[in-house]
């Protein structure tokens, strides 16, 4: 059986898996099982306490890297779902299921996994698919074409990945600071997190205080769309980084998010754990397809990288 303290989690994750609520019933019998939580929150820490007491097992659950068409915290049905019973992609202070993926899969004798990452690489970055897909592409005469470009991107408050991201106190005030004196002759850009444009989150920053040399994009632009007018971004840990260098972007990245370390980014931290150079193809290959269980909601059927891409963009064309 598979259980979980989190009604919630059982809501959100019924069309990937088929979890029962642990109740006192079970307490009391001492049953056992997998037990699930959601990542680093109380029903995570949960799971992973049980499966101690228990001598069992824990999964953890967070969202897939394309999650939906609207935000999450708009309730918009989810494509993917990530499965670690290890740890968890974001916490870098900890093994996970993603790194050991990262540290010993044997890429180079899968040739169809490298060819559906490449695949699903390039239809990302054709038709804009990003985490969330609700959001415009930016206007073609936004940007001035003759000036580099350099965007720092900010996270809500909270976010856990800033808390297990290793990020050693670099701010994101620290990140503009060094944008503008890196880059002196180019533009430099602050983005803010969607759930902060749409009032569901704090910013990790005060955007009251900016630096005058930093010009803010409050807009809620596409992401995909977005990149593809800078050269360089900085980032803690924000997966818009990976989404960077999809684009060709160079990323420089303050934390250790689950794409650093492994020798595609600039990091101003180390992860010891993290011994292999990959390419970007592999780093998806891993994340993307291999770490992610992929389910259709509009069809009601299990899914994968491919049908979940075109179903976005199909029904973003019907919506728009």
């Amino acid at each position: 059986m598979n259980y979980t303290t989190s009604k919630k989690l059982i809501k959100n994750t019924k069309n990937f898996l088929y979890i029962s609520y642990y109740s006192f019933f079970h307490k009391l019998f001492k049953r056992k099982g997998i037990f699930y939580g959601w990542g680093r929150k109380t029903s995570g820490l949960n799971a992973i306490k049980l499966a101690k007491k228990h001598n069992t097992s824990f999964i953890l659950l967070e969202d897939g890297f394309i999650r939906s068409l609207g935000l999450g915290v708009d309730n918009s049905p989810s494509f993917s779902l990530v499965e670690d019973n290890v740890g968890i992609y974001y916490d870098a202070t900890y093994p996970s299921k993603l790194e050991n993926i990262l540290n010993y899969y044997d890429f180079d004798s899968d040739e169809k996994l490298m060819n559906d990452a490449k695949k699903a690489i390039k239809l990302i970055v054709k038709y804009h698919i990003s985490k969330y897909n609700n959001s415009l592409d930016i206007k073609k005469n936004y940007f001035n074409k003759n000036t580099d470009n350099v965007l720092v991107i900010t996270q809500t408050a909270g976010d856990s990945s800033l808390k297990f991201g290793m990020l050693e106190n670099f701010s994101t005030d620290d990140m503009i600071k060094d944008a503008i004196k890196e880059n002196p002759n180019s533009d430099i850009y602050l983005k803010i997190h969607p759930d902060v444009l749409s009032g569901k989150k704090k910013a990790d920053i005060d955007i009251n205080n900016l630096d005058k040399k930093v010009i803010l994009i409050q807009e809620n632009i596409n992401p995909i769309s977005l990149l593809k007018n800078f050269n360089k971004v900085y980032t803690k840990t924000s997966g818009m980084g990976f989404e960077a260098l999809l684009v060709g972007c160079e990323c420089i990245c303050y934390g250790m998010p689950y794409y650093a370390g492994w020798g595609i980014t600039k990091d101003k931290v180390k992860c010891d754990r993290r011994k292999r150079t990959l390419t970007l193809e592999e780093i998806f290959g891993a994340a993307y397809i291999l770490y992610t269980k992929y389910y259709n909601p509009y069809s009601m059927k299990k899914s994968d990288i491919i049908d979940t891409i075109l179903t976005i963009v199909k029904l973003r064309v019907v919506r728009d």
